[in-house]
């Protein structure tokens, strides 16, 4: 047996068997480039949340800073401390000294992020916090003042200064200076000295810091505040690093407070990502030299690129050898389609180099196609010629309906001269009745419905004198709303034909209508039989279902219900539509609500108009 004689899925597995290498070189370049970009993605993710992580904490740090710096605003005391002037009162002085140093423990109980504090007020007079030495005090006096002169002209009057390294603490310090303004005359009433333990930030930087992994934070004028790594900056880095880091930190604005980028310097590739810190201005910028990663990813990917090359060449050989074999095929079969005559029809019979078995489905499905086409056509036809019959049978109800529209005018006539009021009035409206229900329009008045309910009750009241009593409230103002035809009438006829069926006199019916906000209310009573409980629920829960003709025909009265139902839901949606209530022995009450103000259009002709 020939490979030709088997199917082309058979052929095709037979073919991959000799370019088993092709799959392997392929996932394994696949699965090589997908590991290094997850690696990647990893990395930049972790570096994502370490510069976020720092970020919020230094955000952390401030808020705590700016809580004591702002406990004038809170305190009437410190306000006081800060105005009074101490010249000759050494004795408050103490005590001030003393209250706000115990405002300030009990402010910075659970706060330990706060190491020192010093208030000086408007008239120099110092208050003090957590200063271990005479030493740091004068440090901390020698930068105020200069400290405060920048605070002025910053946002929130607050300076930031670089961080330092306490020696008496043992730790990494970052001052704070806030100028202090009085919240009642908002004149300047004194300068405030935070000192904030920066270890936390720094524990984040070391905790992520390796031989790759470098964090750096750039003050407000672009000047180095923190570096994670004391020796890269001034003894690793190259000079091109330098300046792509520098390049990186000035991208760094308010509108573009998050960065992620990549460097390529020289055979190196850095991953870099930076946020702005909106509190103190800073930079934090986090990067990490991933070359290792991308020379690992080179050379499996130069071990993979010859074999590759190899298989892709094996690959073409083998492709041509058995799409030539294909394409003859292919071709000679679509010769054979097209020496089809359509006027001729016959299947197309597969033989020869055409007879593998997909080629033989294909030939089979296009026999089947050809067949459904020409079933089509015929029935094309015949719906045409019914279409034909159709329009005459119309022009025919045409004439039946003048036929009708003159018979009753002769009846009329003769009403009249024979003096039968009640003949006449009843050929009048059946003529309207008549002339309305033809008219097929689907949007009308509801003065218009009105007034054929009216005829209606008028042929019914002649019919059974006395019987029936009927009345309307509605609005004038409503009487020219448009609503769907034939969404009232329906309900009187089901009063009158089954409601009313086992009563002989004293037979109400009324219509009203009242508007509660944007719905507009129709309702519907009558004094009848009413339906009982499961009558109800059937007829309710038949409501939404479709209608189909002639299978709910034993159910007349529901069908006339469910269409008003299913029109007023296709004009304005599955808000609107019918309520039921009703009593044994008591009557029914139908609520018919509609949007008010709204014509009703269905959603075809919304689209439609749409596109025009």
């Amino acid at each position: 047996m020939k490979l030709q004689d088997f199917s082309y899925r058979t052929q095709i597995f037979f073919s991959s068997l000799l370019l088993v290498i092709l799959p392997t070189i392929i996932l394994g370049i696949a699965t090589a480039n997908r590991t290094s970009n997850e690696v990647q993605e990893d990395f930049s993710r972790s570096m994502d949340t370490i510069t976020t992580q720092a970020n919020l904490t230094l955000d952390t740090l401030l808020q705590d800073a700016t809580k004591v710096a702002d406990l004038h605003i809170l305190n009437k005391d410190i306000r006081k401390i800060m105005i009074t002037n101490y010249e000759d009162d050494l004795l408050g002085y103490s005590q001030d000294s003393y209250l706000l140093s115990s405002q300030l423990i009990q402010a910075n109980r659970l706060n330990s992020n706060v190491t020192t504090c010093m208030f000086k007020n408007r008239y120099d007079y110092t208050f003090e916090y957590n200063i271990p030495s005479v030493k740091d005090q004068n440090t901390i006096l020698d930068h105020m003042d200069d400290w405060a002169g920048t605070a002025r002209n910053s946002d929130y009057y607050t300076y930031f200064a670089p961080v330092q390294q306490s020696s008496s603490v043992k730790k990494s310090i970052l001052p704070m200076v806030k100028v202090l303004y009085d919240s009642y005359t908002f004149k300047e009433i004194g300068i405030c000295y935070v000192g904030i333990n920066f270890s936390a930030v720094e524990n984040i930087a070391n905790s992520a810091q390796t031989q790759n992994n470098v964090m750096l934070i750039y003050n407000a004028d672009g000047g180095l505040a923190y570096s994670s790594d004391k020796d890269f900056i001034g003894k690793d880095a190259s000079p091109d690093l330098k300046k792509a880091i520098q390049d990186f930190n000035q991208k760094i604005t308010k509108e573009s407070s998050v960065r992620t980028e990549k460097l390529n310097i020289g055979s190196d590739s850095y991953l870099i990502n930076g946020c702005y810190n909106k509190t103190t201005g800073w930079h934090i910028v986090h990067f990490m030299n991933n070359s290792l990663i991308t020379q690992a990813y080179r050379n499996n990917l130069y071990h993979y690129a010859g074999i590759f090359l190899l298989a892709i060449f094996l690959g073409l050989i083998l492709a041509a050898l058995l799409s030539r074999g294909l394409t003859r095929s292919i071709r000679q079969l679509c010769e054979k389609i097209d020496s089809r005559d359509t006027s001729n029809y016959s299947d197309i019979t597969v033989e020869g180099r055409i007879s593998n078995q997909e080629l033989q489905k294909v030939v089979h499905s296009f026999n089947r196609l050809n067949s459904r086409l020409t079933q089509s056509i015929q029935q094309n036809y015949q719906s045409r010629l019914n279409e034909q019959q159709m329009h005459i049978q119309v022009l025919q109800a045409q004439i039946n309906h003048h036929f009708l529209y003159n018979t009753l005018n002769v009846i009329k006539s003769l009403a009249d001269i024979h003096n039968v009021p009640e003949i006449k009035t009843i050929a009048m409206c059946m003529s309207e009745l008549l002339r309305y229900n033809l008219k097929k329009v689907p949007i009308v008045y509801l003065k218009e419905e009105l007034l054929q309910i009216q005829r209606y009750m008028t042929i019914q009241n002649i019919r059974f004198p006395g019987k029936f009593s009927f009345d309307y409230d509605v609005p004038d103002e409503f009487l020219g709303l448009e609503i769907p035809a034939f969404i009232l009438q329906p309900f009187v006829e089901n009063a009158i034909g089954h409601g009313f069926s086992e009563k002989e006199e004293n037979c109400y019916i009324s219509i009203s209508a009242n508007l509660e906000g944007n719905t507009l209310h129709f309702f519907i009573a009558d004094n009848g039989q009413g339906m009982k409980k499961e009558e109800l629920e059937e007829l309710i829960d038949s409501l939404d279902k479709e209608i189909d003709f002639p299978a709910d025909t034993s159910s007349h009265h529901s069908i006339g219900i469910r269409n008003v139902q299913q029109r007023i839901q296709s004009y304005y949606g599955k808000e609107y539509g019918l309520t039921i209530e009703s009593f044994p022995g008591q009557g029914t009450l139908i609520d018919i609500a509609l949007p008010y103000g709204k014509k009703p259009v269905l959603p075809c002709t919304e689209q439609k108009n749409a596109k025009q």
